[in-house]
């Protein structure tokens, strides 16, 4: 996908949250990473007029991730904005995909959020995973474009995704 080309970048750089001054994710290693948001700005220039969109795609063999960093506790996210990211940058996904006519490729929806501390933080990780069916049927609705979709804190990857070095 050489179309992204100009937009290779780490996960690191594309979890940066603006507002805190922070990073999310400290990886630096992973391999074909675009920042996704910068790809989204330079075609469309107009901010007004930018989908939303995931801030990060990380290219593998078979698999493409799509990732939205959201620096902050689950219970803290704007859950509608981040359902318009999804639903919006499903759509874009799904109309700059269909010059690409991959075999036997995954594709994966990945919320990274910050880890709760508090003593509610089992309470909110169960909601989170509720949450996470109602993207499942947003997904359905939307002709089933992503064949898994993560909504996790940070700690969930670093232990599933042993290559990254959050």
């Amino acid at each position: 996908m050489s179309e992204f080309e100009n937009y290779r970048s780490t996960l690191k750089e594309t979890s940066f949250d603006l507002t805190n001054n922070e990073f999310l994710c400290e990886d630096e290693s992973v391999d074909n990473v675009f920042d996704f948001d910068a790809y989204v700005k330079a075609k469309f220039g107009n901010v007004d007029a930018l989908p939303a969109s995931p801030d990060a795609i990380c290219l593998g063999s078979k698999h493409l991730y799509f990732v939205e960093f959201k620096n902050q506790e689950w219970s803290r996210v704007n859950k509608p904005q981040i359902v318009r990211k999804f639903r919006d940058g499903t759509q874009f996904l799904k109309t700059l995909l269909s010059k690409f006519s991959p075999r036997d490729n995954k594709f994966y929806f990945c919320i990274v959020y910050k880890k709760d501390t508090s003593t509610r933080a089992y309470h909110r990780n169960i909601q989170a995973s509720q949450e996470r069916y109602s993207f499942d049927a947003i997904n359905e609705e939307l002709g089933g474009f992503y064949d898994e979709i993560f909504v996790h804190d940070i700690d969930f990857y670093k232990q599933n995704f042993s290559q990254l070095v959050c």
